[in-house]
């Protein structure tokens, strides 16, 4: 393709576009159509005061809430954690204490006992922990 028949096919999309009928749009301004800014037909300064009042009402109420859901949430990892660590503290010091008073063969019934005993105490707190949550 050279120039003169490129020059000539964008002089024929030109007018071919200069030629097309323009389209006519129809906008219809009935009452309660909404203008650029967002507010109706009709309403007043006071509504639209209002109605920007509520939206800011909703938004700093809902942080409020949220806040306090947070706390809320903090507050129970923290005991979860608390009451985790002083029952790996208790199960270590029976452990030591068992250590100390039973031998060998006697050591190895108490620990799979232990395990049990351990293992129940867990399962015990995650379900209360579970009713607590429902």
């Amino acid at each position: 393709m050279n120039l003169k028949e490129l020059q000539a096919m964008i002089k024929e999309e030109l007018d071919t576009y200069m030629n097309e009928e323009e389209v006519d749009v129809d906008v219809d301004m009935d009452a309660g159509d909404i203008d650029a800014d967002g507010a109706e037909e009709g309403d007043t300064d006071e509504d639209i005061l209002m109605q920007i009042y509520n939206m800011l009402k909703d938004k700093f109420e809902g942080e409020d809430d949220a806040e306090e859901i947070e706390a809320e949430e903090e507050a129970e990892e923290e005991a979860e954690e608390e009451e985790e660590v002083e029952l790996e503290e208790s199960t270590e010091e029976i452990e030591e204490a068992k250590d100390e008073d039973l031998d060998e063969s006697k050591k190895e019934e108490v620990e799979e006992n232990t395990n049990t005993d351990v293992h129940t105490q867990l399962q015990e707190r995650l379900q209360k922990l579970a009713n607590i949550i429902k």
